[in-house]
């Protein structure tokens, strides 16, 4: 997963500096990227999942891993909260152009990684809530 969206963030990236378009995708990629990061390691490392990849459990691990990931999606999505006005682009492009076709190969990246996220946190969550 933070490989796709790390994907849309180079391609972003490209367009940020050449064009100055699409900065609020920037930022909330990276923020979404390093975040996926996280959470594989909280998946992988605290023994939620069981694999013969993964590695021993503790649980101990697990929760700290899970706080510092909190601190730094929620902190991360606070500071771009209050700085949003700020990041916005007044650049614009045409609806034939290279900048559309990026957008589109970050919508379908975005996407791609949204449902391989779902796919893999919906059995712990249906398992949490005793509902499987």
């Amino acid at each position: 997963m933070p490989w796709l969206v790390g994907t849309a963030l180079i391609h972003s990236l490209a367009a940020t500096e050449k064009r100055g378009v699409f900065k609020t995708w920037t930022v909330l990629l990276a923020i979404f990227a390093f975040s996926l990061s996280l959470l594989g390691t909280f998946l992988v490392r605290s023994g939620v999942l069981t694999s013969v990849h993964a590695f021993a459990s503790d649980p101990a691990r697990g929760l700290f891993i899970l706080i510092f990931l909190a601190v730094v999606v929620g902190g991360s999505l606070l500071l771009y909260a209050i700085r949003a006005p700020y990041v916005k682009s007044s650049a614009t492009f045409e609806l034939v152009s290279r900048e559309s076709l990026i957008l589109l190969n970050n919508v379908l990246l975005v996407v791609t990684a949204s449902s391989i996220l779902l796919g893999t946190l919906y059995p712990l969550v249906i398992d949490a809530l005793g509902l499987g």
